[in-house]
C-alpha cells in the first residue's frame, strides 16, 4: 500500500508505526525543522506548513504524477484539515475534509456539539485578537481563548477581565497571537472540580473501545503535578463520559478513528470540552496501552488504511496513572537517573523523554516533560500518594543555555 503521511514539524511518530508492515511504500509531506527521522527510502517533500492548503495541493499533485497514493495518515491536529481536503479534492479513500474539519476546527466543533444536545461552555467566534473583550462581554468574564485550529494547549489564554485583557494586549505573547493565521475561539470559563479524557476507538461509526481517565489536575491549572490516572469500571462518571463520547461521534459524523475527547467536572455534572480525531499526546496512549492491551498508535494506523483494527483489550487490575515530570526552557545538567524512579513503589515503566546535556526549546506544549513515569496501584485512592512519592524523588536542574 502507498501511503502518504502528513507530518507536523515537532511531533514524532512512534518507530512501530513509521516502520509498520502495512505501508510498503512511504511518501511524507513535512516542515522544515522536523525533528522526524527516516530511512533512504522515504520520500520526503517539505512545505512551509501543513496547513497551507494550497501548497499541500501542488506537492500531492506532483506525488501522483509519479506514483499512486491509496491512503493518507495524518495523526496530528494541524495536519487533519489538509489531510481531509487532500482525500476529498483527490478522490483518496478515507476521512472527508468536512468531518476533519468537524475535529479539528475547535469552533465547527462546539456549533457540532451544542446542536447535537451535548453539554458545552458558552463560545463566540473571534476573527482577531481585538475582538476578543466584545465576545467575552456577550459570555461574561472570566474566558479562555484558544486559536480556532491548534493544539497542545498552545496559545492559549486565560483572561479574568477586561483589565487583565488590556495588560495581556501589550505583551509580546500578543504579538503571537495576532500573527495567528487562524480567528480565535472564546469560551466561557468552567469552574470545575475535575477535568477528564477519554480514549477511543471508532469502526463503522460505533465506539468499540474506550477508555476513560482524570486527570491528576486541570490542564490549566497545572504546574508541576500533572498526569492522569484511568478510571475503573463501573466508576459513574466513566460511563457518563461514555455516553457523551457515543453522542459526539454521531454529532460530528465520525466513521471510523482514534479519538480524544476532554470532559469538565463540574457540581452539576459533566460538560463536554473537545475531542480530536487522532491518539492523545504525551504518555496517554502507552498508558492506555499497559493497562488494556489496546494500541492506539496502532488502531489509528489500521483505520487510517482502511483496515479493521486488531483490538484484544486485556483485564484491567488495579488503577494505571502516569505522571509528567517537569522540564523547562534551557539546558539540562543534572537530572534523576531513571533506575532510582523505577525503584519506587508502584512504578511499572520509566520513559526519558529528554536527556541529561539536551537544551530544551522555549515554546512548549502541554505535555511537555522530562520523564513519563507509569504507575499501578489497588484503589484509585492510592494514585495521590504514589504520585506524590515521584515527584519527591525526582531533581532536575536547567540552565539558560549559554550560561
Amino acid at each position: 500500500m502507498n501511503v502518504l503521511l502528513l507530518h507536523v514539524m515537532k511531533n514524532v511518530l512512534p518507530d512501530r508505526i513509521r516502520t509498520a508492515e502495512a505501508i510498503d511504500h512511504l511518501t511524507v509531506i513535512t516542515e522544515p525543522g522536523h525533528v522526524q527521522s527516516y530511512g533512504p527510502d522515504v520520500d520526503v517533500r517539505l512545505v512551509d506548513s501543513v496547513q497551507n492548503i494550497d501548497a499541500m495541493r501542488r506537492e500531492l499533485l506532483a506525488v501522483l504524477r509519479e506514483r499512486p497514493i491509496d491512503r493518507i495518515f495524518s495523526p496530528f491536529e494541524l495536519g487533519q484539515g489538509a489531510a481531509g481536503y487532500l482525500r476529498s479534492h483527490f478522490g483518496i479513500p478515507g476521512q472527508s475534509y468536512d468531518v476533519a474539519n468537524n475535529f479539528s476546527n475547535k469552533y465547527a466543533m462546539k456549533q457540532r456539539m451544542a446542536a447535537g444536545g451535548l453539554p458545552v461552555a458558552g463560545f463566540r467566534i473571534a476573527p482577531a485578537l481585538h475582538h476578543v473583550p466584545e465576545a467575552a462581554a456577550e459570555l461574561g468574564w472570566p474566558v479562555v481563548v484558544k486559536p480556532m485550529i491548534g493544539g497542545g494547549s498552545i496559545n492559549v489564554c486565560f483572561f479574568d477581565g477586561p483589565e487583565q485583557f488590556e495588560q495581556f494586549s501589550r505583551t509580546p505573547a500578543a504579538d503571537r497571537i495576532r500573527a495567528l493565521p487562524v480567528p480565535l475561539v472564546v469560551e466561557q470559563f468552567v469552574p470545575m472540580t475535575g477535568e477528564c479524557h477519554l480514549d477511543g476507538v471508532v469502526e463503522d461509526g460505533k465506539v468499540v473501545f474506550a477508555a476513560s481517565s482524570r486527570y491528576l489536575v486541570p490542564v490549566l491549572e497545572r504546574d508541576t503535578t500533572f498526569g492522569s490516572s484511568i478510571l475503573p469500571p463501573g466508576d459513574p462518571v466513566r460511563s457518563r463520559m461514555e455516553e457523551m463520547h457515543e453522542q459526539s461521534v454521531r454529532s460530528l459524523g465520525l466513521e471510523s478513528g482514534v479519538t480524544h475527547m476532554e470532559f469538565f467536572e463540574t457540581p452539576d455534572g459533566l460538560i463536554a470540552g473537545e475531542i480530536a480525531c487522532r491518539p492523545a499526546g504525551g504518555g496517554i496512549p502507552e498508558a492506555v496501552r499497559l493497562h488494556t492491551g489496546v494500541d492506539l498508535w496502532q488502531a489509528s494506523l489500521e483505520l487510517a488504511l482502511g483496515l479493521s483494527p486488531r483490538l484484544a483489550p486485556t483485564s484491567e487490575e488495579g488503577v494505571l496513572a502516569h505522571c509528567y515530570l517537569p522540564v523547562s526552557p534551557g539546558r539540562i545538567v543534572t537530572q534523576t537517573p531513571a533506575e532510582e524512579l523505577e525503584a519506587l513503589p508502584s512504578v511499572v515503566q520509566v520513559d526519558v523523554i529528554r536527556k541529561k546535556g539536551e537544551v530544551v526549546p522555549d515554546h512548549l506544549n502541554s505535555a511537555a516533560a522530562s520523564c513519563l513515569v507509569y504507575l499501578r496501584v489497588d484503589r484509585p485512592e492510592d494514585v495521590d500518594e504514589a504520585v506524590r512519592r515521584v515527584y519527591r524523588t525526582y531533581e532536575i536542574e536547567v540552565v539558560a543555555e549559554g550560561a
